[in-house]
């Protein structure tokens, strides 16, 4: 099925689906508190921001108290009205920009998270084209891969057997962000030590131990092996 398709009708649900499987929920938790403590420097002073494929406006309700004006865009009506709920003074507009563009203006900041790493290539690489067509020079945009083949964990189910459709490796789509013209700035890497299924549980992922792997393991050098990965790249 086309990625675009998928989550047409899982407004009501989308929240609680990653709320109740611990190890979404534990990279949830690290995304937003890495987005808290990097935005402000990366749009002192505020700015225009739009968070594309915003879905319920989880990043969107993260992103927006920080900045001077905020704007998500969606093909899903379901999911946006759940945004609508959390967000209320941000701008939704329902609109599938990768194939037909929409005048929303120039911005200073873009997010896209749980977006990459489940679209098809060919839609990978029409989103990428069409939000950097709408990043102003000297803007940042911050987006996510969650779903890394070259995790150590999926590296070990693979060896035991394990199978998986997932393909975007750290390698592929700093690539990609490349060959648009920007610049990778940051880079952080999110569960490196959560190699094994044992290590997926609540207890497992909110012990202490587990703040203490994460601060250890936030080094650009883990990113290839995480698995989840958040890139900040700037456009000259």
């Amino acid at each position: 099925m086309d990625y675009r398709h998928s989550h047409l009708a899982k407004g009501d649900t989308y929240d609680a689906s990653i709320a109740t499987q611990p190890f979404d929920a534990y990279m949830a938790k690290y995304e937003e508190e890495y987005l808290r403590d990097v935005i402000p420097r990366l749009v002192p002073g505020g700015g225009r921001y739009l968070d594309f494929a915003c879905g319920t406006g989880r990043i969107t309700s993260i992103v927006a108290p920080l900045v001077t004006e905020s704007v998500g865009v969606d093909i899903s009506e379901s999911m946006l009205s759940a945004a609508r709920a959390k967000c209320p003074g941000t701008r939704f507009v329902c609109a599938d920009i990768a194939q037909q563009p929409v005048d929303l203006g120039q911005f200073d900041l873009i997010t896209s998270f749980r977006f990459f790493g489940n679209a098809e290539p060919d839609l990978r690489m029409a989103a990428l084209r069409a939000i950097t067509g709408l990043l102003r020079g000297g803007g940042h945009l911050v987006i996510n891969s969650h779903r890394n083949p070259h995790g150590i964990g999926t590296l070990i189910q693979g060896v035991a057997g394990g199978t998986h459709d997932m393909d975007l490796t750290f390698w592929k789509i700093a690539r990609m962000l490349r060959e648009q013209g920007l610049r990778i700035e940051a880079v952080r890497p999110i569960g490196f030590w959560v190699m094994r299924a044992r290590l997926r549980t609540d207890r497992a992922l909110n012990g202490r131990g587990a703040r203490i792997a994460e601060r250890i393991f936030r080094h650009r050098l883990w990113a290839p092996f995480a698995p989840d990965c958040v890139l900040i790249a700037r456009k000259p």
